[in-house]
């Protein structure tokens, strides 16, 4: 639940959030692997880091995608551009309870490194 609450409420150690206290300030995610650089906010946590660790968890928890995303896929498990807010919204509004499980593994990802 703890991590839940992170999320929503901005809390986190994303690398968005903790560059202010950083010594190098940066926001690039550390997690995806490759030369493209890619600011870590939570969009990037929940589609588009392309860690395969993250990605093995998008491919657990498909079920709650694909509704919204119709680009996500299992041979695919990420986005490859930006989605808009609303559908973001609308994706962590749904009414299911496996959603949160699927946020809180995804922060521990995160957390561990």
């Amino acid at each position: 639940m703890r991590n839940i609450s992170k999320f929503r409420l901005r809390a986190h150690t994303l690398k968005v959030e903790a560059a202010a206290w950083l010594e190098d300030g940066s926001c690039v995610c550390d997690q995806c692997p490759g030369e493209d650089e890619h600011v870590q906010n939570e969009v990037h946590a929940l589609l588009i880091c392309q860690d395969h660790r993250v990605c093995e968890l998008r491919k657990h928890f498909s079920f709650l995608l694909t509704p919204f995303f119709e680009d996500f896929s299992a041979t695919q498990p990420f986005l490859l551009q930006q989605v808009n807010n609303q559908l973001v919204h609308d994706f962590l509004s749904q009414q299911n309870n496996r959603l949160f499980l699927f946020l809180s593994e995804l922060m521990d990802l995160f957390v561990a490194g």
